[in-house]
């Protein structure tokens, strides 16, 4: 098994973005070329910093709502509602509003990635 497809979003992210600066380096390149996963994540971090927000990476126990999940695993709301409404994704609900634990969504996508 591949020691990068155990790692979080967020490692695999960073691991990319090393790989695409070392070979720059090693090429004399002034330009990088990154996964459009990656870029999109640097450019939500810059953003958030940019703007002032509080930037850190997500807990284990934080709760995602049902959008975020589907970002995160790139499908509909209504799919991921699905999901939890079927059993294949853990959730739970906070009032009327369902919710993911990160770990849980991170999992899942982890499963989907491998599959």
């Amino acid at each position: 098994m591949d020691s990068k497809s155990q790692l979080s979003p967020v490692e695999q992210a960073l691991s990319a973005l090393n790989d695409n600066l070392a070979s720059a380096r090693t090429e004399a390149k002034d330009s990088v070329t990154v996964p459009k996963e990656t870029a999109i994540w640097i450019r939500n971090v810059l953003e958030d910093i940019a703007e002032g927000r509080l930037v850190r990476s997500p807990e284990p126990e934080d709760e995602m709502t049902t959008q975020q999940v589907a970002n995160l695993l790139g499908v509909s709301r209504p799919f991921v509602v699905k999901l939890i409404d079927d059993g294949r994704l853990p959730g739970h609900k906070v009032g009327t509003h369902r919710r993911v634990y990160t770990r849980d969504a991170i999992d899942f996508k982890t499963r989907m990635d491998r599959s």
